[in-house]
């Protein structure tokens, strides 16, 4: 059997942070344009509300750029890691598990936290193209 040298995806999430909540409109807008342009490489587009902890943390990340909104962040995506941290959450919660009785909130907590973790993001930027153009280049690893 021979082994194709296939080259793995790079996956990411994206963050809008918006100015103020944006309109179902303006969000369908933003987030189709990213994913029909690297649907493969995008696991989710999230709107985030920056909150000041998110601003400082983006400042010390990236002490070169001004944090304003409205702007973008790419973050890593790590399949690995929220298998790891699901399978924790369900360990702290064995008996609600046992029964099948998990709330959905629960996991989705747990994927908020493991997609949009500060040490996972990538690139930042207050232009959508730019955003575009990262996840392209960035396609592939090794």
């Amino acid at each position: 059997m021979l082994l194709k040298n296939k080259k793995e995806q790079n996956r990411y999430c994206i963050a809008i942070f918006p100015e103020k909540e944006m309109s179902d409109e303006e969000y369908d807008y933003q987030s189709n344009k990213i994913l029909d342009a690297a649907e493969e490489n995008v696991v989710v587009v999230t709107e985030i509300e920056p909150q000041r902890d998110t601003i400082e943390e983006l400042q010390n990340k990236f002490p070169q750029e001004k944090i304003e909104v409205p702007s973008y962040a790419v973050y890593k995506f790590d399949s690995e890691k929220l298998d790891e941290e699901t399978k924790k959450m369900e360990k702290r919660h064995k008996w609600k598990k046992f029964f099948n009785n998990i709330h959905p909130d629960e996991y989705l907590i747990v994927e908020h936290k493991v997609m949009y973790d500060i040490n996972q993001i990538l690139f930042y930027t207050t232009d959508l193209n730019k955003v575009i153009s990262y996840i392209l280049e960035n396609k592939k690893t090794g």
